[in-house]
Parts: structure tokens; sequence; C-alpha cells
């Protein structure tokens, strides 16, 4: 069964790298946010639209990473959650 919370990630020489949440995944993450800090935190982060969201990383707020979303997302949705690209 595919996942169905999505993340695409893409990384460019000497550019920030940025990831594109699923309008799945973005929906789970504000219910998230009602009980996790760190879900609140990114929901704060994202530029939204309708079909999903855009999280670009700034290296002035170190602790705000790509990988650090990956991370915390495979924490609270395991195997509906799949990260695309790397």
């Amino acid at each position: 069964m595919p996942a169905t919370l999505r993340m695409e990630t893409r990384r460019r020489f000497g550019a920030s790298a940025q990831a594109r949440l699923n309008r799945e995944l973005l929906g789970s993450l504000k219910d998230s946010a009602a009980s996790c800090e760190t879900c609140l935190g990114i929901v704060k982060d994202l530029e939204t639209d309708a079909e999903g969201a855009d999280f670009t990383e700034a290296p002035s707020f170190p602790g705000s990473t790509v990988d650090r979303l990956d991370a915390h997302f495979r924490y609270h949705w395991k195997e509906a959650y799949e990260r695309v690209g790397k």
C-alpha cells in the first residue's frame, strides 16, 4: 500500500534544500499541531497553497532542516508517510 502522506525534497547546488508537502500531509500536520509543539512550529514555517505547502531551509535557523522534518514525520506517521527525492 503506497504512503498517502508524502514529502518531496529537492536540493540544488548552491541553494537551500526545499521540500514540498502534499495536501494530505499538510492536513495531518495541522491536526497534530493542536497537541504537538514541534508540529505547530513546522506549520508556522510553511508557505501553503491549495495543493499543499513548501518548506525551505534557512541558514539562519540551523535546527529547522528537511532532514529533521523527515524524522519528525516518520515519528508521527510511520508507514503512512514517505519522503521522495533526497
